[in-house]
């Protein structure tokens, strides 16, 4: 029993520790609340060719379960050599 427990704890140590290296070399260029500001940023960066990385952070404060979509946070990752495109795509009408 304490072997099994071992190593799922050994596991999802090393599942966290990829995920903390994995954002190593990229940078939070924008937090979006809500999907539609979301898809807009998105869609910038899509059409600009810039590559991504989201994370939702969880939001334990939302009482109003219907308009959930509406208080979602995005945060919007782009790799640190790419932050100067992004912010002009970002910029662009």
């Amino acid at each position: 029993m304490y072997i099994i427990i071992g190593i799922l704890v050994f596991a999802l140590a090393c599942i966290l520790t990829a995920k903390i290296i994995s954002y190593k070399y990229w940078t939070c260029i924008y937090t979006a609340f809500g999907n539609e500001n979301y898809f807009k940023v998105i869609a910038k960066l899509e059409r600009e060719g810039i590559q991504f990385k989201t994370k939702t952070p969880m939001n334990s404060g939302s009482e109003n379960f219907q308009n959930r979509h509406e208080t979602i946070q995005y945060d919007v990752f782009v790799k640190k050599e790419q932050e100067h495109f992004a912010q002009r795509a970002l910029n662009k009408n």
